[in-house]
């Protein structure tokens, strides 16, 4: 990574704003980032499997933590800090997001960054001037939360997989979610690097292009190698503009500080049935529509329906009344008990329709090329689990969660129909 004076790791922030209804874009900053001491701490710890800095009971044996470290920096789930997420002094067994998973692994191995906060104490009075930025940081001077709702309603399910963080609030049915996953998974690249390159250039570096018997003619300047996330804050979703709404705040609708969280988090009900989707339900129906199986496919078939129904019925109970997923579920419980296994029948079944061609089940419709090979599926499970139904379904939330980075800018204004888009790199030379 970049060094800075000698002292400090380095990051580099590029912020930009785009209209979602003209697509117009403008750029409003790029410059470098401060990766607090909290953040350096963090990356030293990872690299040589030290215990995390954290302090949760001492009175239990296995938390015997800082013994790596001669600083202990404390999480911003702790009281003192920011409050948000899972209580560190909470009750594991009670349910939602109150106690810490206990710690095995010198550092848990889900703990990554993967999240932000924003604030809007990051300038000066006039929004203009930004604040010095200070590497012994461990929060923002002032984090704005992206959601709030009431604790009956939760969050839309659309968007509710994507805010964490809650507020642990004494009293009161407000929720309030300060932390934002980011838009997608990091990425490594690595580009051949010359003066004045634009932020969006892209020359590649090859496997043809390594080693000192390289292929390719060897390049004599340097490769420039960087991990790069996308962040953004949707005026569609009402990102961070709720709190501004709220009566008797007179603030202008602005954020000015950032700041990137490592944390590793307690799955939700709604991530769990996701997760199962993605890993079990399509595998199913893959295995139920290819013609070409294999022979021995019905007891991977049984053992799969018999653990959707397992996971399904925990998550969910046994009473849905969102008619497609009690029928899909109806279904795969069969399967799950049958002695054998009909594979048409079970196919016309999850692809009925009703005489408005509506689906009965979930939908599924199975593409083959010419030759009757089976291609792929698709089917309407996701949309109908995003039902008002399970609105109320548990949501990830985090916990020993740290501040990464820290970086201040201009004022930047939140406004309906424009989002900001925020990219992140670090840089590993």
């Amino acid at each position: 990574m970049n060094i800075s004076n000698g002292i400090n790791l380095t990051g580099e922030v590029t912020i930009s704003r785009e209209n979602i209804l003209t697509g117009e874009k403008e750029e409003c900053f790029r410059t470098h980032n401060t990766i607090t001491i909290s953040g350096s701490q963090w990356i030293l710890m990872k690299m040589f499997g030290l215990h995390l800095d954290s302090i949760h009971d001492p009175s239990i044996p296995y938390e015997d933590i800082g013994q790596d470290t001669s600083v202990i920096i404390p999480d911003l789930n702790d009281d003192n800090q920011l409050k948000i997420g899972r209580d560190p002094m909470g009750d594991p067994s009670v349910e939602p997001f109150n106690g810490y998973t206990p710690i095995t692994d010198e550092i848990p191995s889900e703990h990554f960054i993967r999240g932000f906060l924003v604030g809007n104490g990051g300038s000066g009075e006039d929004a203009i001037s930004t604040k010095n930025t200070d590497y012994s940081f461990i929060k923002l001077r002032n984090p704005i939360p992206f959601q709030q709702t009431t604790s009956d309603q939760g969050l839309d399910p659309s968007i509710s997989d994507k805010y964490l963080g809650i507020y642990r609030q004494t009293g009161g049915s407000d929720k309030s979610y300060y932390i934002k996953k980011f838009d997608g998974k990091a990425h490594i690249y690595h580009n051949w690097w010359r003066d004045g390159q634009r932020w969006d250039y892209l020359d590649p570096v090859t496997q043809d292009d390594l080693g000192p018997g390289a292929k390719n003619t060897p390049k004599t300047n340097r490769i420039e190698t960087y991990a790069q996330v996308d962040m953004s804050i949707d005026a569609k979703n009402d990102d961070c503009i709720g709190y501004f709404r709220h009566a008797g705040n007179n603030q202008d609708a602005a954020i000015n500080e950032l700041g990137l969280v490592a944390f590793d988090t307690v799955p939700g009900a709604r991530s769990i049935i996701d997760m199962l989707y993605q890993y079990k339900i399509k595998r199913l129906i893959t295995l139920i529509y290819d013609n070409n199986r294999a022979a021995t496919a019905d007891d991977e078939v049984k053992a799969l329906a018999s653990e959707i129904v397992t996971v399904m019925t925990e998550q969910l109970g046994t009473t849905i009344e969102q008619t497609n997923i009690a029928a899909f579920l109806s279904i795969v419980s069969d399967i799950s008990a049958a002695s054998t296994i009909d594979y048409s029948d079970y196919q016309n079944q999850l692809s009925a329709v009703d005489e408005n061609q509506q689906p009965l089940n979930i939908g599924v419709q199975a593409f083959y090329n010419q030759n009757q090979t089976f291609q792929y599926t698709t089917d309407h499970f996701l949309e109908y689990m995003s039902s008002s139904e399970f609105a109320s379904l548990s949501t990830d939330e985090a916990q020993r969660i740290k501040m990464i980075t820290y970086y201040t800018f201009n004022s930047i204004p939140l406004q309906e129909n424009w989002r900001i888009l925020i990219s992140y790199r670090i840089y590993a030379n």
